[in-house]
């Protein structure tokens, strides 16, 4: 977001909900973050779905919480690569990467919906990784 962060940030409260804006703040460590998660639902009114490089708190706005998600690849490549063992992969194509991604999002469920967020609670990644693998078999 860089000069004019909040302003910028603002900007994505005008889009309409139907279609809400993502942000993904990839940079490591938090400090070096494009934006915290926090000033990313401050400054939009609740309008952006957030993930992150790097891990952050839970924010509450508006009576809602919002729970960013850390994205990161410990989300695909586990259930990925038992994925590809098993079946014995000599390589894996790019549309596997998008079975695997899909196999993720499949994953959420009500609650993490609720929260707003973009991959499930780390407490399920064996669960995500199984469903990785068996997406990507």
């Amino acid at each position: 977001f860089g000069q004019g962060e909040e302003a910028n940030a603002s900007k994505l409260a005008e889009v309409p909900r139907s279609s809400r804006p993502i942000v993904f703040a990839l940079s490591n460590p938090r400090t070096q973050a494009e934006i915290t998660a926090t000033n990313a639902y401050t400054w939009s009114r609740g309008a952006v779905i957030f993930g992150s490089g790097t891990e952050f708190p839970s924010v509450m706005f508006g009576g809602k919480t919002f729970s960013p998600g850390q994205v990161n690849n410990v989300y695909i490549f586990p259930g990925l690569s038992f994925g590809a063992q098993a079946c014995e992969a000599a390589k894996i194509p790019d549309e596997v990467f998008l079975a695997a991604a899909e196999a993720v999002a499949n994953t959420l469920d009500d609650e993490d919906m609720q929260e707003d967020r973009v991959v499930p609670k780390i407490g399920r990644i064996r669960e995500v990784g199984l469903n990785v693998a068996t997406a990507t078999v």
